[in-house]
């Protein structure tokens, strides 16, 4: 008789065919723009009523993430580079109201910290009033702080040679990390010879704890990171240009996170004035051990920015040991860190 087990591949690939990894939103036309299609997974436990809050993570059982591709990634429409901020802080409050989600804690990795701090800023009010949330992993630093060399030099390219940034990592055939960076180099840099041996068992360790933890089979997990590169590069990546171009401070604005000393303290000012109206907020950031992008530099940059408000904003970093700046967002420790205590809060 045939046998009825299904093969790792097979497995892999119904998971990630799933409808609630490819999700559609349509951002209704205003006097800007037009409609606007937004894609989106949306992952974990639903409400059973509406009004049951389940604790769910923007940006990135018992918890609720929606990961949503930002402008140019995915089926997202491509909008112009000064506007990606401002379409993403006009959709969160009607994705959210179309999913009928009340509150959220926001997650986010390299580049996508711009778009939270804005977030924070803009609606403040999505985050639990008693339990707000953030955690940054490796978050981008301009490069005038975190003094990387690679990426000051970097601002001198011209603007149209950012075009093709997008093909450069599918040439290399670059992994599915990619997608969350919004630096697209930083995969390059993991293609290239570098840990060998070592990076090899990482990723080995990685799989085998998150079968015995999350019962997720090794052989799937490895059919699983083949099948993710192939379906980000079935859609569309141009918006990895538009981001490389705001890394580096080419046309792209930051509004409000445009300097984070100031931003961090007009944060504290803010919530003061908020007074009684929520609890502290929580503030997670997440560095990894080696990281080309924004370097020891950039971290103790970050972290100097965000402490002393400690009467408003409970901040605490950690340095991920053997990760490095796209793996520090997939790893399992971070991931599970974050969401036992987002859950326990």
């Amino acid at each position: 008789m045939p046998s009825t087990v299904k093969p790792p591949r097979t497995i892999a690939a119904e998971y990630i065919s799933q409808r609630h990894f490819h999700r559609r939103f349509i951002l209704p036309q205003t006097a800007t723009h037009g409609d606007l299609p937004i894609t989106y997974a949306d992952i974990g436990k639903r409400p059973e009523v509406i009004s049951e809050n389940v604790p769910t993570f923007l940006l990135m059982p018992g918890v609720r993430v929606l990961v949503v591709d930002r402008p140019g990634m995915g089926g997202s429409a491509s909008v112009p580079r000064e506007s990606r901020v401002a379409i993403w802080l006009e959709l969160v409050p009607l994705l959210l109201k179309h999913l009928s989600i009340e509150h959220v804690s926001l997650i986010s990795h390299s580049a996508g910290i711009i778009y939270l701090l804005n977030t924070l800023v803009a609606h403040r009010d999505i985050l639990d009033p008693e339990h707000p949330y953030i955690a940054c992993l490796a978050p981008w630093v301009d490069p005038a702080h975190s003094h990387m060399t690679t990426w000051q030099l970097a601002r001198y390219i011209p603007t149209k040679a950012f075009s093709i940034w997008n093909q450069i990592p599918q040439f290399f055939q670059t992994s599915p990390l990619i997608a969350s960076s919004g630096a697209v180099i930083t995969s390059i840099k993991g293609k290239l010879p570098s840990g060998g041996d070592d990076d090899n068992t990482m990723s080995e360790l990685k799989r085998r704890l998150i079968e015995q933890e999350y019962g997720l089979d090794r052989d799937v997990q490895i059919e699983l990171e083949k099948l993710t590169a192939k379906f980000i590069f079935k859609e569309s990546t141009v918006g990895a240009n538009e981001e490389a171009l705001q890394c580096v401070r080419k046309g792209a604005p930051w509004l409000e996170c445009d300097d984070y000393m100031q931003f961090a303290r007009n944060l504290a000012e803010s919530e003061r004035r908020r007074g009684g109206t929520s609890g502290k907020i929580r503030m997670r950031a997440y560095f990894a051990e080696s990281d080309v992008m924004i370097g020891k530099g950039g971290q103790k940059y970050f972290e100097n920015c965000f402490k002393g408000f400690e009467d408003v904003l409970d901040f605490d970093s950690a340095t991920i040991m053997k990760e490095n700046h796209d793996s520090v967002a997939f790893s399992p420790e971070v991931l599970g860190k974050i969401f036992r205590e987002r859950c326990n809060y």
